[in-house]
């Protein structure tokens, strides 16, 4: 090969290379202008709630934190649920996770801490975990008179 063969290539891959480059940018601004829509369609949910006969509507948690979203959705929900399951229900209820690299691994690892806490309770049946939220007991001794 020659340089000539060279500098056309280089030109080729430059080219291909800024191309993608404004390929991407086009992207981040598309994800930006769809992070402020949901953004908005949320306050326009949170002003509408009210209004509704859903108590739980699935704005409450799009603007939690992640472990505030767990401890939500663990709260509200009338039966145990796997962590795939709770990823789903976050995900139906509008949670963002493009912060997040590995959500399921982040679940994972706020499960564990919520169970040591005693906040949730976590139970094997056949060969899956299952978690719910730890209600505690009260008792009539508890109820002061």
């Amino acid at each position: 090969m020659e340089a000539a063969d060279f500098t056309k290539t280089y030109a080729e891959i430059f080219a291909e290379r800024t191309r993608v480059l404004s390929h991407r940018t086009d992207l981040e601004t598309d994800l930006s202008e769809t992070n402020n829509k949901i953004a908005h369609l949320s306050e326009v949910l949170t002003h509408l709630n009210p209004l509704t006969d859903n108590p739980h509507a699935s704005n409450e948690i799009a603007g939690l934190g992640i472990t505030d979203a767990i401890r939500t959705v663990l709260k509200f929900g009338s039966e145990k649920l796997t962590a795939k399951e709770i990823l789903q229900r976050l995900t139906d209820n509008g949670y963002d996770f493009s912060t997040l690299s590995a959500p399921m691994s982040s679940i994972y690892k706020i499960l564990s801490r919520l169970t040591e806490s005693g906040e949730v309770v976590r139970e094997r049946e056949e060969s899956r975990l299952y978690y719910s939220w730890n209600w505690p007991t009260v008792s009539d001794e508890d109820i002061p008179l």
